[in-house]
């Protein structure tokens, strides 16, 4: 289960506090409904927005971030009974 915070800067802050080792961050980038919605995952805490424009500043501060930090960029999903069939 993945807890949604609302804003961005509480998956900032709560990343900066984390020690080095717990910092297992993931995101994805999906293009959906005529913009880009992102996903972004640290332990229990996760973010979800949708942005129209995809050059918005915001989108492109939280993309920065993840990077930055070392997050893993998931392109998908497959269940594991199904990961190699």
């Amino acid at each position: 289960m993945v807890s949604l915070v609302e804003d961005w800067e509480s998956i900032e802050e709560h990343t900066r506090q984390l020690e080095s080792h717990a910092k297992v961050g993931s995101y994805q980038l999906k293009k959906a409904r005529g913009g880009i919605e992102v996903r972004v995952r640290i332990g229990q805490f996760g973010y979800v927005k949708w942005f129209k424009d995809p050059d918005d500043p915001e989108l492109i501060q939280i993309e920065a971030f993840c990077k930055v930090e070392g997050f893993y960029k998931i392109k998908g999903s497959k269940s594991e009974e199904f990961f190699y069939a």
